[in-house]
C-alpha cells in the first residue's frame, strides 16, 4: 500500500483548531507543506507561527473549496494530502441537505482534482458522529454503555437531519454532513481506482489549548462555555457527549497515517475517554483564579466510575496500536484547555 514518509503534503484546513496542529507535526516530522486557507491573511498567520520551518511552509488561497476547480491549483506536484477542511457550525440554522452538499462537494473537488497527479496517500479528517451520535438524548442518559466501533456508520442521524431538515438540531446536521463526507471519500476511491488510497481519522470532541487563527474558542471545546461562567445547572452534571481526545493527539495520529503502510483503506477512531458535563464542570474550576461562583463537578471516583459505567464509548484502541502512542489524559487535557481560553481572552467576556 502506498504511504509518504517525505515530499511535499497538502493539508486544507491548516488555519483551524486541529490544523495548526497537524501543521507542527508535520513540519517536525520532515514533511514540506503546501497550507489551503481561505485568506492570505491566514496563510501569514500560519508562517509567522511556523518561522523556523520557512523553507518548508508555503500557502495556497482556496477561498470556496465547493467551487468546481478548487483545488487544481493547490494540488500541483504534492505527495500526499491531509484534508481537514469541512464545514464546523454546530449551530447551523440552514437546511441540513445544504450542509450535507457542502461536506460531500467539498472531498469531490479534492478528489477530482488529485486524479491526474502523483499522489500516494489522501488523510481525511472525519469524526466519530460518522459512527454514532454526538451525545445520547436526555431520555437514554446512564440507560446502558454502548460501543461503538470502525465497523459502524451514522446513518440514522443522516435519516433524521434529512427529515427535519432546517428544524434538524445542529449537532445532527453536523453528524450528517460528516457521516456523508466520509462515505463519498470510500465510494470515490472505490469507483476511480486513483493511484492514490485513503485513511479516515474519526476523533470525537477535541480539546487542548487553542492555538488556531484567531485564537477563540473552538467549536468542539465550546461545550464547556457554559461552564466557565456562572449559574451552569448542577443537575446536568450527568450529561453525556460522544467522548473526548486530545488535540494534539489527532494531529499527531493524522500525519502517522501518511507514514503506515497498513493504514491505507482503513478507518480510525480518535477516543481516549469518557465525557460528561461533569467533567467539564471540574475542567472549569481547575483554573482556582478564575472559578469564583462556579458551579462545581463532583470529583469523587465512585460517582465518575457510576457514570461511566453506563456511558458511550468510541474505541480507540484501533489508532494506539497502529500509530504507536498512549492517549493524554482527561482531565489534565481539559484544565490545560480551560487555562489557554483564560490566557487568550485575556479577562475579555465569554
Amino acid at each position: 500500500m502506498p504511504a509518504l514518509n517525505s515530499g511535499l503534503i497538502l493539508i486544507t484546513g491548516a488555519s483551524g483548531y486541529i490544523g495548526t496542529y497537524t501543521v507542527e507535526v508535520a513540519l517536525k516530522a520532515g514533511y514540506a507543506v503546501r497550507l489551503a486557507v481561505r485568506s492570505a491573511d491566514k496563510g501569514e498567520y500560519l508562517k509567522t507561527r511556523f518561522a523556523e520551518y520557512k523553507d518548508l511552509v508555503s500557502y495556497t488561497i482556496v477561498k470556496d473549496m465547493d467551487a468546481k476547480g478548487a483545488y487544481d491549483e493547490a494540488v500541483a506536484g504534492i505527495d500526499g494530502v491531509i484534508h481537514l477542511a469541512s464545514p464546523v457550525d454546530l449551530g447551523f440554522a440552514g437546511l441540513a441537505s445544504d450542509m450535507i452538499a457542502e461536506a460531500v462537494t467539498g472531498v469531490d473537488n479534492l478528489l477530482k482534482a488529485l486524479a491526474s497527479t502523483s499522489t500516494k496517500r489522501v488523510v481525511l479528517l472525519s469524526s466519530v458522529v460518522s459512527v454514532g451520535p454526538a451525545m445520547r438524548p436526555v431520555e437514554e442518559q446512564g440507560t446502558k454503555k454502548v460501543v461503538y466501533t470502525e465497523a459502524q456508520w451514522n446513518d440514522a442521524n443522516v435519516a433524521e437531519a434529512l427529515k427535519l431538515e432546517a428544524a434538524a438540531p445542529g449537532h445532527i446536521k453536523y453528524a450528517a454532513s460528516k457521516n456523508e463526507a466520509e462515505r463519498e471519500f470510500w465510494k470515490w476511491i472505490k469507483a476511480n481506482h486513483p493511484a492514490f488510497d485513503g485513511v479516515a481519522i474519526l476523533p470525537a470532541f477535541n480539546f487542548g489549548p487553542p492555538t488556531q487563527y484567531g485564537l477563540g474558542i473552538p467549536e468542539s471545546v465550546s461545550i464547556i462555555t457554559p461552564w466557565l461562567k456562572p449559574g451552569a445547572d448542577a443537575s446536568t452534571l450527568n450529561f453525556e457527549f460522544a467522548g473526548m481526545v486530545d488535540v494534539r493527539d489527532v494531529a499527531y495520529a493524522t500525519v502517522k497515517a501518511l507514514s503506515t503502510p497498513e493504514a491505507g483503506g482503513e478507518r480510525y477512531i480518535l477516543s481516549a475517554h469518557t465525557l460528561f458535563n461533569n467533567d467539564l464542570a471540574i475542567g472549569a474550576t481547575s483554573d482556582e483564579a478564575n472559578a469564583a461562583g462556579l458551579t462545581r463537578g463532583n470529583t469523587d471516583p465512585a460517582f465518575r466510575a457510576e457514570l461511566d459505567s453506563k456511558a458511550i464509548i468510541y474505541d480507540g484502541s484501533k489508532a494506539e496500536k497502529a500509530f504507536g502512542f498512549k492517549y493524554r489524559g482527561k482531565d489534565e487535557t481539559i484544565a490545560e484547555t480551560v487555562k489557554t481560553i483564560h490566557k487568550n481572552r485575556a479577562g475579555a467576556p465569554l
